[in-house]
């Protein structure tokens, strides 16, 4: 049996935006995953969303500065315990109509689920949210991300 090793390329996010029913979207997009190959994407064969409710934003639909500064904490907190033991990689945070959505693919969606279950109990979510994973092996729902990213489609 042979054993591979796969080491998720560091983060590196572009900044898009778009318009979408009639509201600014922001998304920062982990772009190197455009470009892991179809056995690297397998291995992230779920796409987990949690969606945090906002309370401000500006006439750009951007996120105020005490906002911001209320929800950072958790989105790292969140960040960090999905990532432990390679368990997942971001794909994205966007930023639309009074919610922060933070996107991840996930390796083993029962310890992401019991990680976020394990948040909900500490209570120490500064705004309410929702989430869910859900089976994504071919990455449609992160295509839309990743797509204008593509190295080896835009050549």
């Amino acid at each position: 049996m042979t054993s591979t090793k796969f080491v998720a390329p560091e983060p590196s996010y572009t900044v898009i935006q778009r318009e979408d029913e009639g509201a600014q979207v922001y998304a920062a997009v982990n772009t190197p995953l455009a470009n892991l190959n179809n056995e690297q994407r397998q291995l992230f064969s779920w796409q987990l969303s949690l969606i945090l409710e906002l309370e401000t934003e500006d006439k750009q639909g951007l996120t105020l500065p005490h906002e911001a500064k209320a929800i950072e904490p958790f989105c790292q907190q969140v960040e960090s315990e999905l990532k432990k033991n390679g368990n997942a990689i971001p794909l994205a945070r966007i930023t639309w109509k009074k919610t922060r959505e933070l996107l991840f693919r996930i390796y083993n969606p029962v310890i992401a689920d019991e990680q976020i279950k394990a948040l909900i109990e500490s209570e120490s979510n500064p705004r309410p949210f929702s989430y869910s994973i859900n089976p994504d092996d071919q990455w449609k729902l992160a295509e839309h991300y990743l797509s204008q990213f593509n190295e080896t489609k835009n050549k």
